[in-house]
């Protein structure tokens, strides 16, 4: 009896097949001799091989320096063996990718859906990148060598809870909800779905606030470019209790918040108290001095100065007419705002 049927008998005498998890044989010899033998990705041994496997259909794969891979489906019965020459012709060598439905990987210069097998181009170093949607691009470099074959199972990760800040110029530091991310570009993991504030500063530029929204569950990005622009801006809110944030990012609590160095541009501001949004409202902050805005009633407005306001200069100016001409010129080239059309009853001081 040959070596090999008795091994497979003793086997069957001494650890047989359980009804519940039945097997069946699959002995495979190869032209090449020595060829790495696969099945559903894991690697039984070298050809010739002999292996008992669950009953089914598995993914056989035969592959060898400097020949194409052999790959077939073979289907397992129980208590029978499936035997299996596998003929390997001549070849360069290759890659093959699989991975996620939908998934498509970037090689060699071109794009290819996934599953896909690519001819080797040779021995070097070759950098790919695959993509999915719902997942991240998750980029790498392989290291070929000549007529050798590769097979990369793309394990790509979820994009779900995944935000990820970028800016310019480099060495920005990001905070997200309050917590450090460290220099951008930044990625934080795990987010749960809904709004979230971005912080971004740079010493010697203004901080640029952003919100991500990911209500919908998907990934949330941001790229900032940070400006040399700012000013101070500053929130009278008329509650000790309240919370402000800009672009839903926290920046102080109390009834008045200060916060240096903001940078140029449009920002919305909320006043929270407890869990709920008491005033929301936009405001332009300039490219220097000092924004002051308040809580009026349910919205979030600019307070502009005394002086900036037209009842202001024309009760000065009331006083100034009667002192002189030369005091009422000087009076309208400060003043900031035009005149209200039509009657205007003014209490002088």
């Amino acid at each position: 009896m040959p070596i090999v049927a008795l091994w497979l008998l003793l086997v069957g005498l001494f650890f047989p097949a359980s009804a519940a998890d039945p097997t069946g044989v699959l002995r495979l010899t190869a032209s090449a001799p020595g060829a790495e033998v696969y099945v559903d990705g894991a690697m039984i041994g070298n050809a010739p091989v002999t292996k008992y496997l669950s009953t089914g259909p598995h993914k056989l794969r035969v592959v060898a320096d400097n020949f194409e891979p052999f790959v077939r489906q073979v289907e397992i019965q129980a208590g029978r063996t499936v035997d299996l020459a596998a003929t390997l012709t001549p070849g360069p060598g290759s890659v093959e990718f699989t991975g996620p439905s939908g998934s498509s990987v970037s090689f060699g210069g071109q794009t290819y859906s996934v599953p896909v097998r690519v001819p080797s181009p040779g021995a070097g170093a070759v950098t790919w990148h695959a993509q999915a949607p719902g997942f991240e691009t998750f980029e790498s470099t392989l290291q070929l060598v000549k007529g050798r074959n590769y097979l990369i199972d793309l394990q790509l990760e979820s994009s779900e809870g995944v935000i990820e800040v970028t800016a310019k110029p480099s060495g920005a530091r990001v905070a997200l909800d309050g917590q450090d991310l460290g220099a951008a570009p930044a990625k934080a993991k795990g987010q749960a779905a809904g709004l979230h504030g971005v912080a971004v500063s740079l010493e010697g530029y203004g901080t640029a606030y952003r919100q991500i929204d990911t209500r919908k569950g998907g990934r949330g990005s941001a790229d900032v470019g940070l400006t040399k622009a700012m000013a101070d801006v500053v929130v009278n809110t008329g509650k000790d209790d309240a919370v402000v944030k800009f672009n839903g990012f926290e920046v102080g609590r109390g009834s008045t918040v200060k916060v240096a160095g903001v940078a140029k541009g449009r920002i919305e501001i909320t006043v929270e108290s407890g869990e709920e949004v008491v005033a929301t409202g936009k405001v332009d902050v300039p490219g220097s001095g000092t924004l002051t805005a308040r809580r009026s009633g349910a919205a979030v407005v600019e307070q502009k100065p005394l002086t900036s306001q037209w009842g202001f200069w024309a009760a000065v100016g009331g006083g100034a007419v009667a002192a002189g001409t030369a005091a009422a010129v000087v009076v309208v080239a400060n003043e900031p705002e035009p005149a209200p059309v039509g009657d205007v009853v003014v209490t002088l001081p």
